[in-house]
C-alpha cells in the first residue's frame, strides 16, 4: 500500500511549477487569487479576487483549501502554485489511504490493493489531484473521514470517531454538494439502529451551513461585485431536470464517463466488477446510487468534469473486483487488463502536464505586464494573466454573452453587447491598460478579432508574438491605419 500511495503523490507532483492553466482555468485561477490575498492578510472571512468591481468576494465555499496552500507555502518557502498542487496531491494520498482501509475490510487485501491502483491512475483523479482547486481535498477528506468512523465502528477508540467527524465536516465544508456521502455513512457504516445516526450525521453539515449563512449576510450588504450573487442564482437554476434534455449535456456526461474520467476499459471493468459480484458489500452500491442521484440533480453543472470525482471510489473498487475475478481465471488476462487501463490513463492525461498552446506565452506576457503597468493601475486582461502578472483589474472577455455577464457583475448593462464595449465600460470605471497573450494562428477567431480592434482603437505599447499590451487612450493611428 505504501508504494501505491507514494506513486499517487509522485505522479501528481510532476511539473508542479507548471502554470495553473490546464483543464478548467476558471476554477483554478480564482482559487489561487483567493489564496494569494489570504497570504497577504485579507482574512479568512474575506476571500478576495483581484477582478473588479472590488471588493469581489469569492464566497462559493470557505477558503479551507486556500488556507492549506498558504500554510504549505509558508512552511516550505515554495511558490504558491506549487504548494497548491502539492496540497491536492497529498489530499489524493489521504483519499487513497481511506479507500484502501474501507475496501480491505469489505473486499480483502487483494481487491483493496487493486482498487487503490485503479484510483491512482484514473484520469479524473490525476487531473484534479494536481489542480489548484478544492475538489481533491474534498474527496480525500471524505474518504479519510469514512475510514476513521469505520475503524471506530469496528472497535477502535473514540479518537477515530472524533478525527473522522472532523475530516467529514471539512470535506462537506469544502464542497457541500458532497452531502450525498452521508447516505452511505448512515446506511452502510454506522451500527444499527441507524435512525439514531441521522441527527449526528446532519450536524456534520454545520460548518458548511454556517459559512453560507455568513455568505448570505455579506451578499445582503451589497457593494462590490455581484459575481457571488449571480453565481448563487446560477446554482438555483441548475437544480432542475431540464438540463437532461440538452444534447450537449448528454454528450459531455458520456465523454466524461466513457473516456476522460475512467478510460473506456476502466469503465467496462467497473461495470464487470459490479455484475460479477452483485451481492458484495452494500457500501459501494449505496455510495454509487447516492452519488449518481446527486449528479442527476446537478445536471446543469455537469459540463465541469471534476464533479465525476464522486464516482471514483466506487469505480476503483469495482475495477479491483473485476481484476481479482479475472486473475482467478487467468493471471495473464488480468495483467493485460490492468496494464491496458494504465496505458489508456496515461495517454488520456498526457495533456495535463502540458501548458495549453493558447497559454504558452503566459510567463512572458506576465513579465511584460509587470514591467509596463504600475502596481496601482488596473489592467483589463484574462484572469490567468492578471494572476500571473500580480495585477488587479478587469476580466477580458471575447464573446458577447461573456461581455454581458461581466458587465452584469457591476450591476450594469452594455449599450452594445460586445467585448470592445466592455473594455470601454472598464475604461470609464478606472482601467488604464488592456493586455492579453498572443493571438497565434491557432487562436480563437473571436480573440483575434478583439486584438485587431484593440490595435485600431488604443495606444499599443507592445505587440509581440508573446503579448499584446495597450494603454487605454485613443490611438494615434489614422482611420486608414497609418500614423
Amino acid at each position: 500500500m505504501t508504494g501505491l500511495l507514494l506513486f499517487i503523490l509522485a505522479v501528481r507532483t510532476i511539473q508542479a511549477d507548471q502554470p495553473i492553466v490546464e483543464n478548467y482555468v476558471g476554477r483554478q485561477v480564482p482559487t489561487a487569487m483567493v489564496a494569494r490575498n489570504l497570504e497577504r492578510g485579507s482574512g479568512f472571512f474575506r476571500p478576495e479576487l483581484d477582478t473588479a468591481p472590488l471588493p469581489n468576494l469569492f464566497l462559493v465555499e470557505p477558503p479551507l483549501f486556500e488556507a492549506a496552500a498558504v500554510g504549505l507555502r509558508r512552511a516550505t518557502g515554495w511558490p504558491l502554485e506549487r504548494s497548491g498542487r502539492l496540497v491536492s496531491g497529498l489530499a489524493m494520498v489521504l483519499g487513497g489511504w481511506g479507500l484502501f482501509g474501507l475496501a480491505r475490510r469489505r473486499e480483502g487485501a487483494r481487491v483493496a490493493l487493486l482498487a487503490l491502483a485503479a484510483f491512482a491512475v484514473f484520469p479524473v483523479t490525476i487531473r484534479y489531484g494536481r489542480a489548484f482547486q478544492p475538489d481533491a481535498l474534498m474527496l480525500g477528506a471524505l474518504l479519510a473521514g469514512l475510514r476513521c468512523i469505520d475503524e471506530h465502528r469496528s472497535g477502535g477508540g473514540g479518537a477515530w470517531l472524533i478525527v473522522g467527524g472532523a475530516w467529514l465536516a471539512t470535506g462537506l465544508a469544502l464542497k457541500v454538494v458532497a452531502a450525498y456521502v452521508l447516505v452511505p455513512l448512515i446506511a452502510a457504516i454506522v451500527r444499527p439502529p441507524r435512525v439514531r445516526a441521522i441527527a449526528p450525521a446532519l450536524m456534520l453539515l454545520a460548518p458548511a451551513l454556517l459559512w453560507y449563512g455568513y455568505a448570505a449576510t455579506r451578499l445582503a450588504e451589497g457593494g462590490g461585485s455581484r459575481a457571488s450573487a449571480d453565481n448563487g442564482a446560477i446554482w438555483l437554476r441548475v437544480l432542475t431536470p431540464t438540463a437532461w434534455l440538452r444534447i450537449e449535456m448528454l454528450r459531455s456526461v458520456a465523454r466524461f464517463l466513457l473516456v476522460r474520467g475512467f478510460t473506456p476499459l476502466g469503465l467496462a471493468l467497473a461495470v464487470g466488477g459490479f455484475l460479477a459480484r452483485p451481492g458484495g458489500d452494500r457500501l459501494w452500491a449505496i455510495w454509487g446510487a447516492s452519488a449518481l442521484a446527486a449528479l442527476a440533480a446537478l445536471a446543469g453543472k455537469l459540463h465541469h468534469e471534476y464533479y465525476f470525482l464522486a464516482l471514483a471510489p466506487v469505480a476503483a473498487v469495482e475495477v479491483g473486483r473485476a481484476l481479482a475475478t479475472l486473475a482467478d481465471r487467468s493471471r495473464a488476462a488480468a495483467v493485460a487488463a490492468g496494464g491496458g487501463v494504465l496505458v489508456l490513463a496515461l495517454a488520456l492525461t498526457g495533456s495535463t502536464w502540458r501548458t495549453p498552446p493558447e497559454w504558452a506565452s503566459l510567463p512572458e506576457a506576465a513579465r511584460a505586464v509587470r514591467s509596463h503597468v504600475p502596481a496601482t493601475d488596473w489592467v483589463v486582461a484574462p484572469e490567468a494573466l492578471l494572476f500571473a502578472s500580480d495585477r488587479r483589474g478587469c476580466r477580458l472577455e471575447f464573446t458577447r454573452p461573456a461581455a454581458r455577464r461581466a458587465a452584469g457583475e457591476w450591476g450594469a448593462e452594455l449599450a452594445i453587447d460586445d467585448p470592445v464595449a466592455l473594455i470601454e465600460f472598464y475604461r470609464a470605471h478606472g482601467a488604464r491598460f488592456v493586455a492579453d497573450v498572443a493571438d497565434g494562428v491557432d487562436a480563437d477567431p473571436a480573440r483575434r478579432a478583439l486584438h485587431q480592434a484593440i490595435r485600431r482603437r488604443y495606444n499599443v505599447l507592445l505587440d509581440r508574438p508573446d503579448v499584446l499590451l495597450a494603454r487605454l487612450t485613443p490611438s494615434s493611428r489614422l482611420p486608414d491605419g497609418t500614423r
